[in-house]
């Protein structure tokens, strides 16, 4: 049940149980994963899932009705009355920057799962985010999941990532500097 002390986590929870309750898979993204893996440095107000089947837009409303979810006025987002935390649904397919993920992550509480990004490719896509549009809050996600998840994070293979990220390559390797500077 949502109320107004669940956390962006719970609603994460919450709206993948209703989404497998009909079949519906779906991986959480964005600075969304990066709240969970990281709460203390990041903080995200909307849930981002990419599906990864197709799927109906009238059985994702009946998923996510069936957690008090309704369609808002802000075009593919979903709100719910007791929480400030949205969900959407951005265009697949999962990826971050100009990779393809193919594996993520699935994280348990009870009954429920939540398949998610890992922390190494959360890392990837808030990097990407900074890379990109020059998101310093996404800089900062980056380096607190990596921090977190520090045995998780093959920096050499982000360098490579990062070496091959862009129209450029090569034009990310000082913002990743400064990512590697920040990380200590």
């Amino acid at each position: 049940m949502i109320d107004e002390t669940s956390s962006l986590e719970d609603v994460c929870f919450i709206i993948s149980a209703a989404l497998a309750r009909r079949s519906i898979k779906a991986v959480l993204t964005g600075g969304s994963a990066a709240t969970i893996y990281a709460p203390e440095v990041y903080s995200s107000l909307d849930a981002d899932f990419i599906l990864l089947d197709a799927t109906e837009r009238s059985d994702l409303r009946a998923a996510l009705a069936d957690a008090g979810f309704t369609p808002s006025a802000m075009h593919g987002m979903f709100e719910h009355p007791n929480t400030q935390f949205t969900i959407d649904f951005p265009r697949g397919p999962l990826a971050v920057g100009g990779d393809y993920v193919r594996h993520f992550a699935t994280l348990e509480r009870g009954a429920m799962r939540l398949r998610i990004l890992t922390p190494f490719d959360s890392v990837r896509d808030r990097l990407a985010h900074f890379y990109h549009w020059n998101d310093y809050t996404a800089l900062k996600a980056a380096v607190g999941v990596a921090r977190r998840h520090r045995d998780q994070i093959d920096v050499q293979k982000l360098q490579e990532w990062t070496e091959r990220e862009g129209d450029n390559p090569g034009s990310q390797i000082p913002k990743f500097r400064e990512f590697l500077r920040r990380l200590g």
